[in-house]
């Protein structure tokens, strides 16, 4: 039954979007939707009468989620007059756990109520149609993760390249069209790119000689090595192509392997000669939304490809146990980082971050340190000559600026309060055009997500010119957000709205910026709220801070602060 420990009894509602997509229902609309249901129901009651508990940017494939995990606890606490949703899977998209959700509620005499479907387990016809929606729920999406396999199988079998970013070293090249399920369609094939594949080839052999991703890292950055993009190799990037099965041979070798791994091996083992590379699907989960992870190797699908392979099979393997070799060496105790402006600072020279590096233990138990640039650090100092600089002494530096500007009557206090009470003294002319034209873009899009709400309940007659003062208002966002453009402001420096402003001020007001009581954490992040960038030349820092209109602040260090010199 359920406990009300003198709690009045609510109206509960559930709401929950995996991340802001621009489509589907938002949280807020999920609740609005289900708070004009409870009206309907329930004429006499007022807002006191419901509580409202909201998940954005949680997935439905568990109940893992800080609002529903509190709702729970409330229920079990106090109980409910009811809960509602919009629709089921809103709540949760496995069966397992809706039908445990059902029963927990109804051990606590809750009502669970679905408007979309209008289900309402009140009833005994609507509790055996919600557990029969959520069954065939289910099933469509296991059948939709079937199909897509059994058409990976078949994609598989053709060794065809299916898109996207093609592998350095290769490019994509139409050969012929296909009949597939019944229609035509086209088919590619990776194709040899000379100059990058070499370097492919090159980055395969250093790493069989060092056996050390950061010394390969080092060698690339040394020799200035580049992607297909003209950026710097990183660790993760050489890894990427170290570890990606398409270079190898489709051989005996990366046969045994794949197979070994357990992975879903298309063809016999005869039929891998090494004549062609290694085409792998599903390597992603193809129900996930972008930049999920890799699915497990036993779900790959791998394939004889039409392409040239850059390395056997042999070679394939030997990569992927120094790979793992050096995964397990990784796993060390991290070191202590007192380092305030980790991830802040920057160098001046070439734009890379400067990382703390950490000197031998005091005799007090103490560390000192010294910010290096990171590229001069991966260089072994080829790519960047600046000096190191002073930790303790440049944190110390850029505390002081912090509490100067922070300080009752300073001309950086007086802006953020401007902005926090919605004036523009204080503001240059572009600073005041461009935030009311912020506010105004803000205005366009809340008019437009109430015309998208009338949409579901107003005749089909007057659609069209709904629909056409959405496409107006769009327009109008459109050229606002090209003026802003043109607007000569340095909005990287800008706090960019007045909720953000109000945050900064209340920080101020109740002495937060005191950063005596603060760890390390709270310290590092009112640093980045405050401040909009830190560089540094090896002689001096120069400091700005965010919504400063203030040139930034240059201070020069003391001439023996650099800690380790040139090292």
């Amino acid at each position: 039954m359920a406990k009300t420990n003198n709690e009045r009894l609510k109206h509960i509602i559930y709401g929950r979007k995996s991340k802001f997509t621009g489509k589907g229902e938002s949280v807020e609309n999920q609740v609005d939707l289900c708070k004009n249901d409870i009206i309907l129901h329930n004429p006499n009651v007022t807002d006191d009468d419901i509580l409202v508990f909201m998940d954005e940017g949680f997935t439905g494939a568990n109940l893992n989620r800080p609002a529903f995990q509190e709702m729970m606890n409330y229920i079990k606490k106090y109980g409910a007059i009811d809960l509602r949703c919009y629709r089921l899977d809103r709540i949760s998209r496995n069966v397992g756990d809706f039908c445990n959700l059902i029963k927990e509620l109804q051990n606590y005499d809750v009502p669970f109520i679905s408007i979309k479907e209008k289900f309402d387990t009140s009833t005994s016809m609507g509790n055996a149609m919600m557990m029969i929606s959520s069954v065939f729920a289910q099933l469509e999406r296991d059948t939709i993760a079937e199909r897509i396999r059994d058409n990976m199988m078949e994609l598989a079998k053709t060794g065809r390249w299916l898109g996207g970013t093609t592998p350095l070293g290769y490019k994509s090249e139409e050969i012929n069209k296909i009949n597939y399920d019944g229609k035509k369609k086209k088919l590619f094939k990776l194709v040899e790119v000379p100059l990058e594949k070499s370097e492919v080839v090159l980055l395969k052999n250093k790493y069989k000689e060092i056996k050390s991703q950061t010394g390969l890292e080092t060698y690339t950055i040394k020799n200035n090595l580049k992607t297909r993009l003209g950026k710097r190799f990183t660790r993760w990037s050489i890894v990427n192509i170290l570890s990606n099965p398409v270079y190898s041979a489709a051989d005996k070798d990366s046969f045994d392997y794949f197979t070994k791994k357990g992975a879903i091996v298309v063809g016999e083992r005869k039929d891998y000669n090494g004549k062609y590379g290694l085409m792998v699907y599903n390597k992603t989960n193809q129900l996930k939304k972008k930049g999920a992870e890799s699915n497990p190797i036993t779900e790959w699908i791998v394939a004889i490809g039409k392409h040239n392979p850059f390395w056997t099979g042999k070679e394939f393997v030997e990569v992927q146990e120094l790979l793992e070799l050096g995964a397990k060496k990784r796993f060390r105790k991290p070191t202590v980082n007192n380092a305030l402006l980790s991830g802040i600072i920057r160098c001046e020279y070439c734009g890379n971050f400067m990382r703390p590096k950490l000197y031998k233990e005091n005799k007090d138990g103490t560390r000192n340190f010294a910010y290096m640039c990171e590229l001069k650090d991966k260089s072994r100092k080829t790519r960047c000559q600046c000096k190191n600089i002073n930790g303790i002494e440049v944190d110390k530096k850029v505390m002081e600026v912090l509490k100067e500007r922070t300080a009752k009557n300073s001309s950086y206090l007086k802006k953020i309060q401007c902005l926090a009470n919605g004036t523009g003294e204080h503001l240059t002319k572009e600073e005041n055009e461009y935030y009311a034209l912020n506010a105004e873009i803000k205005k366009n899009e809340k008019e437009i997500e109430l015309l998208i709400d009338r949409l579901k309940i107003v005749p089909v007659d007057i659609v069209p010119e709904i629909a056409k003062e959405i496409q107006k208002l769009k327009a109008a966002n459109n050229q606002i957000t090209e003026r802003i453009k043109e607007l000569n402001v340095d909005t990287l420096s800008l706090i960019k709205n007045q909720d953000d402003a109000k945050l900064v001020m209340e920080v101020i007001e109740n002495n937060i910026i005191d950063f005596s009581s603060l760890d390390l954490v709270q310290k590092r992040s009112l640093v980045k709220l405050f401040i909009s960038s830190v560089y540094s030349d090896g002689k001096n820092i120069r400091v700005k801070l965010t919504g400063s209109k203030e040139n930034s602040k240059t201070i020069e260090l003391p001439s023996r602060s650099g800690g380790d010199g040139n090292e």
